[in-house]
């Protein structure tokens, strides 16, 4: 009985051997080069996903892609600025410091009741031409603003004399006679310190 069943065990353990017997140099050096490419591969897909989802962030915040620094310095940069507070105090800084009240126009021909001419000095002096015939005159002239205004009063090119208000946001008004020669023309000459204020003339012939 033993006789008959050595071939058989002989037979299993030819088939055998090869699966249970542990692989040898090349096998092994194949197993651990695959396993490396396997770890290599998963990394690089690691890093891959991970700068991707770092391009599409940056994208979709601002459309290119800049440094954390500068990303962060442009809104800080503008937010202490409060856009519309210059706009605001510009109209009253300008109607309010400096150049009178903003109906002074209405207050200096108040001053001069039947006045037939009126105007604002501005950075340059005014003269203003009154046509008149041989005769006496007076000269009335009102003003509201900032500042004194001096002027000069001319009879045809000639200077008759000189005067000058001390002008007032409640306004100042003066009487001013003289005669004329023949008939001619009153110039009034505002000189330029006078800027910003407004005046009132008429011409009186006595």
């Amino acid at each position: 009985m033993p006789d008959q069943l050595s071939p058989l065990f002989d037979d299993l353990r030819g088939r055998a051997l090869p699966q249970v017997r542990p692989p040898g140099p090349d096998a092994a050096r194949r197993t651990v080069h695959r396993r490396a490419t396997v770890r290599a591969s998963v990394l690089a897909a690691v890093v891959l996903a991970a700068f991707g989802t770092f391009i599409v962030t940056q994208r979709t915040s601002g459309g290119t892609v800049l440094p954390a620094a500068s990303a962060s310095a442009g809104p800080s940069a503008s937010s202490d600025l409060e856009p519309g507070r210059l706009d605001e105090a510009g109209p009253s800084a300008s109607s309010e410091f400096g150049s009178g009240r903003l109906d002074k126009a209405e207050v200096a021909a108040a001053l001069v009741p039947g006045a037939t001419y009126t105007d604002e000095m501005d950075a340059s002096g005014q003269n203003v031409e009154l046509e008149a015939a041989e005769g006496l005159y007076r000269l009335t002239v009102g003003c509201s603003g900032p500042a004194s205004l001096p002027f000069t009063i001319m009879l045809d090119d000639q200077v008759d004399q000189d005067g000058v208000l001390d002008c007032t946001d409640d306004g100042e008004a003066g009487d001013y006679e003289f005669t004329m020669p023949r008939e001619g023309t009153v110039t009034v000459v505002f000189d330029q310190g006078g800027q910003f204020d407004a005046y009132a003339l008429k011409l009186t012939k006595l």
